[in-house]
């Protein structure tokens, strides 16, 4: 990408002028993203939607401009969309990329890590707020951008064609991960998809993706809203808890087992209750799973994009995917070791 690229795409959303400047945000493994420092006011957050993830961009676009209105209420800070000089929300390139601008929300900090009971319970209530506020919207009106994105018998097929196609050399390197994750989808292969209601979900709640009030500690909204579509309610329960459970670090190389960190689950399972959500008791049921699912699902897709050559996340260094796949199948483990006292502490919460 040319340096000035970004800033010729600024201009087509009537952004130019002397002090305009960019700042490359790298926290993201999909997107190009950047934040537009500007000398008046706060800024803009623009991104490059990656075409090799989402051959379909304006699909994704179009779910966003159903939902965002509904994400606009007291307690929960919104994002906006800034219109290009044609009056359309986006640019498309011809190669198939497609550009965007946000409002930059002032005073607000994301966390890989929940390093007081106040993160997580904000968590909580923050994703929790989240689906009140779609729950009036309909599954079937969004379309699905990325299919079978959580479908872990998908991704465990995927993996056994990876392993069966990888050279020698990778998949030796990693045969205690490929145990580890047949033995974690034997497991989750338990959970009942079909007996679960569709709800309109995120898809992508990790806590890296909630935005917080730098000021105040309060959540403010969630954030990275391209895998908008039709899902289940433990997938996003359990993509954001799987965070609190253990203090690991996904992109870390340390595998050494961990005590789960129940106290944060609490603080979680706290402010979900506190925002008001409805649920099925079949949800309820199974929501403590998707802290097992999730961290295993994701590990089970960096496992196989390390075997295929690093194709689909951004790696910093060789070897990157592998070792988020073991950090996220210990994860995993931890998880599911931890399964009764998180249950009970659910049970007790919707006694």
């Amino acid at each position: 990408m040319a340096p000035s690229q970004p800033l010729e795409i600024l201009k087509q959303f009537g952004i130019s002028g002397v002090g305009i400047s960019l700042e490359p945000l790298t926290q993201g493994y999909i997107n190009d993203t950047f934040r537009v420092h500007t000398p008046k006011g706060d800024g803009f957050v623009l991104q490059r939607i990656n075409p090799l993830v989402f051959p379909k961009p304006e699909v994704l676009m179009a779910n966003l401009q159903v939902a965002l209105p509904l994400l606009q209420a007291p307690g929960y800070h919104g994002l906006k969309l800034q219109q290009n000089t044609e009056g359309e929300p986006y640019i498309k390139e011809s190669g198939g990329g497609l550009w965007r601008v946000f409002n930059y929300i002032p005073d607000s900090v994301s966390y890989t890590q929940a390093e007081t009971l106040q993160i997580a319970k904000e968590a909580g209530r923050i994703v929790a707020v989240f689906h009140l506020l779609v729950s009036s919207l309909p599954p079937e009106a969004l379309q699905v951008p990325l299919p079978d994105f959580h479908n872990i018998h998908l991704r465990m097929d995927q993996l056994k064609a990876a392993i069966a196609e990888a050279p020698a050399g990778r998949s030796q390197k990693c045969s205690d991960l490929i145990t580890q994750a047949e033995a974690l989808y034997a497991f989750c292969r338990q959970i009942p998809f079909t007996s679960l209601p569709l709800r309109v979900c995120h898809n992508d709640t990790k806590l890296s993706n909630i935005l917080f009030d730098a000021n105040t500690g309060k959540a403010l909204c969630l954030v990275d809203l391209d895998t908008l579509m039709p899902g289940h309610l433990l997938c996003d329960f359990g993509d954001a808890a799987r965070g609190l459970i253990t203090a690991r670090s996904e992109d870390g190389k340390s595998r050494k087992a961990v005590d789960p960190d129940l106290k944060s689950f609490e603080a979680f399972v706290k402010g979900w209750k506190e925002s008001g959500l409805k649920m099925q008791p079949v949800e309820i049921r199974w929501l403590c799973h998707g802290v097992v699912l999730m961290p295993a699902l994701h590990g089970i897709r960096a496992l196989t994009d390390y075997l295929s050559g690093d194709r689909y996340y951004k790696v910093a260094y060789p070897g990157q995917n592998r070792d988020r796949a073991g950090a996220l199948l210990k994860t995993a483990q931890t998880a599911q070791k931890a399964l009764g006292g998180m249950q009970e502490i659910v049970s007790d919460t919707w006694a």
